[in-house]
């Protein structure tokens, strides 16, 4: 969680209004400051950042003089009352011991959190989160097919249940990193990795954001490739207003409020047919643009790091190579503004475009 933006509302065990929402990011204020003349509530760091580019002027453009200040008191005794839920005790927290609990709090991951991201509760004394991990922590050391298949065998007359194919998939499509697969797996945005305001529809497929504010918020797949050469698709949705960033992020778990591409863990291709790969402002001309008709294509080659693109089937060329994009879990992600949305489709082969 960002230390300065505001917090994720899923978070809050007894906040069901909207009187602690920053009209800026939409999530529930941190350090929350209010106007004194429309009584706009705001993030203090999202007000004091709008100040400065506005000239001082409240986003609401109130006619009269302006003054921004913390919250009344009254207001305030109701804030400190909202509790959130830890993310690794699970257990409620007063909103104002939050931030000081967290730190507390160690975070214990699973055995192969780089591969599920999950985290374990502390008083279960646990080293994996569930069957599957499990499964892959016995695997994947073994060298060859027949062992895979053995420790499989034994796992399903031990533990009296059998994995479906989608995990022994995973479980050896990671095992098998260095192999030179070209991979179909089918994907689906992920609903517990998103940015605030945004809509899941079609089995998880398509993703819309319509909101006031005017910030890239993020989501990204719920399967991240480990190797080989992947290629997925990204159809507009006519309703779109804002262009997109489309791409891949490393790191799965970061403030879904901001672009992935903003940091040095995220590449993408921007709609205004130019590229962002750590920074927000500024990127390379790229290709053509793309925002509410279309299909982009997008090909992961991780054997070269490369990450290249087409539109409407034709190549737009190779936007990024760099030797971070042969590490996996690499995540499909997509960044939308203010009004936007796409749906995410895979599992068709690489076009012969992208191995020429």
């Amino acid at each position: 969680m960002n230390s300065e933006e505001g917090y994720d509302r899923s978070k809050f065990i007894n906040y069901n209004s909207d009187s602690f929402d920053c009209a800026i990011c939409s999530c529930v204020a941190r350090n929350p400051k209010e106007c004194n003349q429309c009584g706009g509530i705001f993030c203090g760091y999202c007000i004091d950042n709008w100040l400065k580019k506005s000239g001082g002027e409240c986003i609401f453009r109130c006619p009269q003089k302006l003054s921004i200040n913390p919250i009344s008191r009254a207001l305030k005794k109701i804030y400190d009352d909202l509790e959130l839920k830890c993310s690794n005790c699970l257990k409620g927290i007063k909103i104002n011991q939050f931030e000081n609990h967290e730190i507390g709090c160690k975070s214990i991951k699973c055995k192969n959190y780089d591969q599920c991201g999950n985290n374990l509760l502390i008083e279960n004394n646990e080293k994996v989160c569930d069957s599957v991990c499990l499964l892959f922590s016995q695997v994947k050391n073994d060298k060859s097919k027949s062992e895979i298949y053995w420790h499989i065998k034994q796992f399903v007359q031990t533990n009296g249940q059998r994995p479906d194919n989608y995990q022994i998939d995973r479980v050896l499509q990671i095992v098998n990193s260095s192999a030179p697969i070209i991979q179909n797996q089918s994907i689906k945005w992920d609903r517990n990795r998103m940015g605030a305001g945004m809509e899941l529809t079609d089995g998880d497929q398509k993703v819309f954001l319509k909101e006031q504010a005017y910030m890239f918020r993020t989501i990204i797949a719920n399967f991240g490739f480990e190797s080989g050469i992947v290629y997925w698709e990204i159809e507009a949705d006519d309703r779109t207003e804002n262009e997109l960033k489309i791409g891949v992020t490393t790191q799965r778990d970061f403030n879904y409020n901001s672009a992935f591409c903003d940091f040095e863990y995220g590449w993408a291709y921007y709609g205004l047919a130019q590229l962002r790969h750590n920074s927000n402002a500024t990127g390379p001309s790229f290709g053509k643009r793309f925002k509410k008709e279309g299909t982009l294509g997008i090909c992961l080659n991780m054997n070269q790091g490369t990450l290249m693109f087409s539109l409407n089937g034709e190549f737009m060329g190779c936007a990024y190579k760099d030797e971070r994009l042969k590490q996996g879990p690499i995540y499909p992600a997509v960044a939308l503004l203010h009004c936007a949305g796409c749906k995410i489709t895979s599992g068709k082969p690489v076009p012969q475009i992208f191995q020429q």
